[in-house]
């Protein structure tokens, strides 16, 4: 599972939304580009990132260390990001 899907599901778990429509709307998105993202077709840019980091109350920094690893697969990118990662 990526950490995208695993956020859209936190957002989806804290909220109690039953649907994946419920929580495009919650998001502001439509169902189409939610199904991109949990289908790694798309990655999710940074302000909605920043805005489910709010949403969820998770710092910023986890949230870009772990989706850099989403959006990346340069395995030297991600073994520093392992390295670098804040606790």
């Amino acid at each position: 599972m990526t950490y995208t899907n695993e956020l859209l599901d936190m957002v989806k778990s804290k909220y109690s939304l039953a649907s994946e429509y419920k929580l495009a709307k919650k998001l502001g998105v439509s169902e189409s580009r939610l199904y991109k993202w949990r289908k790694e077709l798309n990655s999710m840019d940074w302000d909605m990132a920043f805005q489910i980091a709010d949403l969820l109350g998770i710092n910023d920094q986890i949230v870009v260390h772990s989706l850099l690893e989403d959006k990346y697969e340069n395995p030297r990118l991600i073994n520093a990001l392992h390295e670098g990662r804040p606790a």
